[in-house]
C-alpha cells in the first residue's frame, strides 16, 4: 500500500515539475532537483523539491546548495492543507531547511503550496498577501535575499514589476486547473468559457471588496459559504446546495440596489449555465470548479490585465485576432505607463483618460505605477488613496460590455473604477460622455485607439480624414490641458503617410514630441501585426481649427513654431517573445539574470536586486550613434549590431520632404540598390535559364 501512495506521489510531483514549474512559471528543468541524495546536508532525508539558481550536474552539490533558491516537502494531491501528512512534511521543512542553508521553505500537495519562514516557522506573505503557489525564480531570489538580510521578517516587499508578473504566473496556473475541468462542459464557444470564468471570479471578488470596505453584512450569504457543500469526493447533494447558494447571490447581486450591478452581464452568464432550462454545468461540475477559484484569492491588488490572461489561455486564434481591439499586451502597458508617469512620484491630484479604453488595460497599469511612485516617496496616504479611487482615472469605450470589463479589472487592482462609461469618444450622445470627453482637462492620456476607416470625420482643417487613427490622434491632443502629456500607440501610417504630411506639421506646431518607440511588428500578434508606434508628446498650446469652414484651412491652421530640441527615438527589436505569430516565451538570460531577448521587462538579478527593464533603463538618454549601433539577440541566439536609439535633430526632420517621424527612416536607413538595363537583362537571362533547367 505505501508503495501504491508514494508512486502515485511521484507521479503528482513529476506532473507538478513539468506542467507548472517548467511550462507555466518558465523554471529550467536542470535548475530543479527532485527527489535526489543530499547526504552532506540533510542525511538519509532527501528533499523532495529544490531548485536552485544553477544547473544541477550531479557532481556539483556544493554549488548547486550555494545558490538554492527554493526548497519544497511535496505531498500527494490527497493530503490536504494542515492535516497530520502536512504538518510531518513542515516538521522535516523545519528541520531540513537550516541544513541547506535557506531562510525559508515550502509545503505543497501538488495543489496548494505555502511558504515558510525557516527561523519562526511563520508563513510568508508577498506585499501583505499570503503565498500559496509556486513563484518565478525572480520573486524567489528576492525573498532569498530579504529574508537572509531579515531573518524573522514574514512579509516580504517586492517591487510592482515582480509583482505583476508573479501574479500573472500564479494566475495561469489556476487556469491551467480549470482547463483540466472544462473538458467535459459543452461549452458553446470559448467566448462563453471566458465569460463564465470572469464571472465565477467576480463573485469570489465581490465578497472580498467587501471586508476591505467593511461593509460585509453578516446576515447575508456570500461566495465563502459555498465551503461548507465542498468535499473530497462528489457528493450529488452537496453540490446541488452548492448551485441553489450560488443563484441566489448573483440575483442578489444584479438587483436594482445592488452596488455590483455593473457586472449583470457576466453574472447572468454565470447563472444560466449553472441553473435552468440552459444550464450546461452541472452541480458536481460546479463542486470542482469551486475550490480553484476559491484558491485564486486574494484577487484585490494582483496587478495584472484579468481579461487578458483569461483570453491568452482560452481564445483561439480568430478570438483573439477580434479581441485585439480592445486589449494590449500587460508588458507593454505597464512600461508605457511607467514611462509616461515616472516624474509624478510625489502625490499631487491628477487626472488620466484612456478615450478608447477596451478592458482598461492601460489604466490598471497606470493605477499600480502611481500607487507604487507615491509608496516609494511616502505620500500616499489616505488623500491620495481617495483620489486615486473616485477622481483621477477616466475610461470611454464605444461598447458597454468592455466598460464592464474596465470596471472589474479597476476593481482588481485596488479601485479606480467610478469614472468608467460606455460612449464613442469621437461623438459622444451621453451627457456624462459629453462632460468627460470636454476639451483641455486632462494630465495625461494613454491609449491604443483602434485604427482603420471609420465613419466620423476628424477634426482637423489641414485634411479630410475619416481614419480612426487620425481622428483620435487630433481628440487626445484636444482632451489634454496645455502642458498635459500623452502615450498614444499609432500605426506607421500616421508617422510616414505622405498624406498625413500636414497632420504631423500640426502635430509638431502644437505638441513638443518627447519620444517615438518603435514596437516590434508582433508586438500585438495575433491579435494584430500592424506595424505600431508609441507617441509621447507634451501638449504646447490648443490647437486652433474649425471644422465648419474647410475652404479657410490655411487661415485658420496653427501658426505655432516647431520644438528646436532633438526628438528621441527608439526601436524595441527584443519584447521577451518570439517574433512571429506564435509569439511563445523566448526567456533568454545572461549570467546575471538579465534578459537578453526582452527591453520592456523589469527582472531581479543573481543577488535578489531588482532591476528596471532595458527601455526605462535607456529612456531618453540612450545614444548609439558614436559607436555604430548596439549588439543585440534575436530568439535564434543570433547576435546582430544595427543602430536602436538616439536624438534626431529637428532640422532633419524638418529636412525630409514628406516630415517623416519613422525612427527606422533615421536610426536604420534603408539605401535601395539600384540596377541599370544591362545588369537587369544580365539577370532575366540567368532566371529564364534556371527556369529551362526546371522544366526538363
Amino acid at each position: 500500500m505505501a508503495k501504491k501512495v508514494q508512486k502515485k506521489e511521484a507521479l503528482s510531483v513529476a506532473r507538478l515539475i513539468n506542467e507548472v514549474l517548467i511550462g507555466q512559471l518558465g523554471i529550467p528543468f536542470r535548475n530543479i532537483v527532485n527527489d535526489s541524495t543530499f547526504a552532506k546536508y540533510t542525511g538519509a532525508k532527501r528533499p523532495d523539491i529544490m531548485i536552485s539558481n544553477v544547473e544541477y550536474t550531479g557532481e556539483n552539490d556544493s554549488e548547486y546548495i550555494k545558490n538554492l533558491l527554493c526548497y519544497v516537502e511535496a505531498k500527494d494531491a490527497n493530503c490536504n492543507v494542515d492535516d497530520n501528512e502536512w504538518k510531518d512534511a513542515l516538521s522535516q521543512g523545519m528541520d531540513k531547511a537550516p541544513k541547506l542553508g535557506i531562510p525559508f521553505f515550502g509545503v505543497t500537495n501538488c495543489r496548494t503550496t505555502y511558504f515558510y519562514n525557516t527561523k519562526n516557522g511563520k508563513r510568508l506573505t508577498l506585499n501583505g498577501n499570503l503565498i500559496s503557489e509556486f513563484q518565478t525564480l525572480d520573486v524567489f531570489r528576492v525573498m532569498v535575499k530579504k529574508l537572509k538580510g531579515t531573518p524573522s521578517m514574514s512579509d516580504i516587499k517586492i517591487g510592482v514589476d515582480s509583482l505583476s508578473s508573479v501574479s500573472e504566473a500564479v494566475f495561469n496556473k489556476k487556469l491551467w486547473e480549470l482547463k483540466e475541468e472544462y473538458r467535459e462542459i459543452d461549452f458553446a464557444n470559448n467566448t462563453q468559457k471566458i465569460d463564465f470564468t470572469i464571472g465565477l471570479i467576480a463573485l469570489e471578488y465581490y465578497e472580498e471588496k467587501s471586508d476591505i470596505d467593511k461593509t460585509k453584512d453578516a446576515a447575508l450569504q456570500y461566495w465563502s459559504d459555498g465551503k461548507q457543500y465542498i468535499s473530497d469526493k462528489p457528493d450529488a447533494a452537496r453540490a446541488n446546495n452548492l448551485k441553489t447558494l450560488l443563484v441566489s447571490y448573483i440575483d442578489r447581486l444584479t438587483s436594482d440596489d445592488s452596488d455590483f450591478k455593473d457586472f449583470s452581464q457576466l453574472l447572468g452568464t454565470v447563472k444560466n449555465l449553472i441553473s435552468g432550462s440552459t444550464a450546461i454545468v452541472t452541480p458536481l461540475q460546479l463542486q470542482a470548479i469551486y475550490p480553484i477559484i476559491d484558491s485564486m484569492k486574494p484577487m484585490h491588488g494582483t496587478g495584472f490585465d484579468l481579461f487578458g490572461a483569461v483570453y491568452e489561455n482560452f481564445a483561439n486564434s480568430k478570438e483573439k485576432k477580434d479581441f485585439g481591439e480592445y486589449f494590449t499586451r500587460r508588458h507593454y502597458a505597464h512600461v508605457l505607463a511607467e514611462l509616461l508617469l515616472k516624474d509624478e512620484d510625489i502625490f499631487r491630484e491628477i487626472k488620466i483618460i484612456d478615450p478608447s479604453c477596451g478592458t482598461g488595460g492601460m489604466l490598471t497599469e497606470s493605477f499600480k505605477v502611481l500607487r507604487s511612485n507615491y509608496e516609494d516617496s511616502g505620500t500616499f496616504n489616505d488623500k491620495a488613496k481617495e483620489h486615486l479611487s473616485l477622481a483621477c482615472f477616466y475610461g470611454i469605450d464605444i461598447r458597454s460590455e468592455n466598460i464592464s470589463r474596465t470596471r472589474l479589472n479597476m476593481f482588481l487592482v485596488g479601485d479606480g473604477h467610478t469614472n468608467m462609461f460606455a460612449d464613442n469618444a469621437l461623438e459622444p450622445t451621453k451627457p456624462t460622455g459629453k462632460n468627460f470627453l470636454a476639451n483641455g482637462q486632462y494630465d495625461y492620456i494613454i491609449t491604443n485607439p483602434p485604427y482603420g476607416a471609420g465613419t466620423i470625420l476628424a477634426e482637423t482643417d489641414v485634411l479630410n480624414s475619416y481614419r480612426m487613427e487620425v481622428a483620435f490622434i487630433c481628440k487626445n491632443i484636444d482632451l489634454l490641458k496645455v502642458g498635459g502629456k500623452a502615450c498614444i500607440i499609432t500605426p506607421d501610417g500616421i508617422l510616414e503617410n505622405p498624406s498625413f504630411k500636414k497632420l504631423r506639421a500640426e502635430i509638431l506646431s502644437v505638441c513638443h514630441i518627447e519620444a517615438i518607440v518603435s514596437l516590434p511588428k508582433f508586438a500585438f500578434a495575433p491579435y494584430t501585426k500592424e506595424k505600431t508606434y508609441a507617441l509621447f508628446l507634451k501638449k504646447k498650446h490648443d490647437r486652433n481649427y474649425n471644422i465648419l469652414s474647410k475652404s479657410n484651412a490655411d487661415s485658420s491652421r496653427s501658426t505655432g513654431k516647431y520644438q528646436k530640441d532633438p526628438v528621441w527615438m527608439y526601436i524595441i527589436d527584443n519584447d521577451g517573445y518570439a517574433n512571429s505569430d506564435k509569439r511563445f516565451p523566448t526567456r533568454l538570460r545572461d549570467e546575471n539574470q538579465q534578459w537578453l531577448h526582452d527591453e520592456v521587462s523589469g527582472y531581479s538579478d543573481n543577488h535578489g536586486e531588482e532591476r528596471q527593464s532595458i527601455l526605462v533603463q535607456r529612456w531618453r538618454n540612450y545614444d548609439d550613434s558614436q559607436g555604430g549601433g548596439t549588439e543585440w539577440m534575436d530568439e535564434k541566439g543570433t547576435t546582430t549590431k544595427l543602430r536602436k536609439g538616439g536624438f534626431v535633430a529637428i532640422d532633419s526632420i524638418k529636412g525630409d520632404e514628406y516630415l517623416t517621424l519613422l525612427p527606422e527612416k533615421y536610426l536604420r536607413p534603408y539605401e535601395p540598390h539600384y540596377i541599370d538595363e544591362a545588369e537587369f537583362l544580365k539577370e532575366l537571362h540567368h532566371l529564364e535559364g534556371k527556369l529551362k533547367t526546371l522544366i526538363k
